[in-house]
């Protein structure tokens, strides 16, 4: 039996008990008060259906059933309770019970529309503190991404200021710190042609664990297959990469195509080898040759495929 059943069972049986307790304490000889034109006992009646609505009328059988318990414990065997059922009165108060259950039963009805509204309100008060929120937040990412624009203008207006300089070493620093920038880059260098060997111009940034920059003499095979290939070139696509060489490397050409050096970067991680930051530093490579193709290093430039790392 489940517990709204034993709960039923547990009221029904209070109530009959409390209409018996009634009908004896006005009338121990007479329970079903014969002599009244309503029992008093109804009371119990309309009190549930007040209390419980139409799940309250289990009341009526069980007023019925305490003062015919009642009726009997006196040793009179009639049902006389069930006779009363006869008489206007009982039937009007038969009336009111089920009337005050139909009241209580809209009454429920109400409490539960309300306290559905209300939780109704609650959610949408909630969903709508969320939503507060989360314009708040993003109110504050405009912001930043406007100072941070601010900022990205006055970085760019330095960075075309040097990269226009005629100082090499200060436009080869610019345009890495530019690369790192928009790519994510731990550590970069750039180097430029001196006959047919490339040589460091400057470098940036933390090359690995054990070396800050990188090695003075050395052979990038990722910054030689981008001259080779004339396009960036990431590590993974070099079959004889190390782990000392850059991750991702572009030629630096002029405007007729030859090679005057290379820009390359160390430390990006594979997700953002993506050919949106191939792009960006082919873009940055573009720009940086401008201002290494000029016939300051001695020989013209030589055209890729022919330099060698000393």
């Amino acid at each position: 039996m489940s517990t709204s059943n034993r709960t039923s069972v547990r009221d029904t049986l209070v109530a009959a008990g409390v209409a018996a307790v009634i009908a004896l304490v006005i009338s121990p000889a007479d329970p079903a008060l014969t002599n009244l034109p309503v029992h008093p006992a109804w009371i119990v009646a309309i009190i549930l259906a007040a209390r419980y609505g139409s799940l309250g009328l289990y009341g009526i059988p069980a007023v019925m059933a305490g003062v015919q318990a009642a009726v009997f414990s006196t040793g009179n065997s009639d049902l006389a309770m069930v006779e009363r059922l006869q008489r206007p009165g009982d039937l009007i108060a038969l009336m009111a019970v089920g009337l005050v259950g139909v009241i209580g039963a809209l009454h429920e009805a109400r409490v539960a529309s309300l306290a559905a509204k209300l939780r109704t309100a609650e959610k949408r008060a909630n969903n709508a503190e969320v939503a507060v929120e989360d314009l708040a937040d993003a109110s504050i990412a405009l912001r930043d991404r406007c100072d941070r624009s601010q900022t990205s203008l006055a970085f760019l207006s330095d960075i075309a200021v040097r990269m226009d300089s005629p100082d090499e070493a200060g436009a080869g620093d610019a345009a890495l710190t530019l690369a790192m920038a928009r790519t994510g880059a731990r550590g970069g260098f750039v180097q430029l042609l001196d006959g047919n060997r490339l040589k460091t111009l400057c470098s940036r940034g933390m090359w690995s664990a054990e070396r800050l920059a990188p090695p003075a003499v050395f052979r990038d095979a990722v910054a030689h297959a981008a001259l080779d290939r004339n396009r960036p070139v990431a590590a993974h696509e070099i079959a004889s990469a190390s782990m000392d060489d850059s991750d991702l490397a572009a030629p630096l050409l002029d405007s007729s195509g030859k090679v005057v050096g290379v820009l390359a970067l160390r430390g990006i991680a594979y997700p953002a080898l993506s050919p949106a930051a191939r792009e960006d530093l082919a873009a940055v490579a573009r720009w940086a040759a401008r201002a290494f193709a000029r016939p300051l290093h001695g020989a013209p430039a030589v055209v890729r495929g022919e330099a060698r790392a000393t």
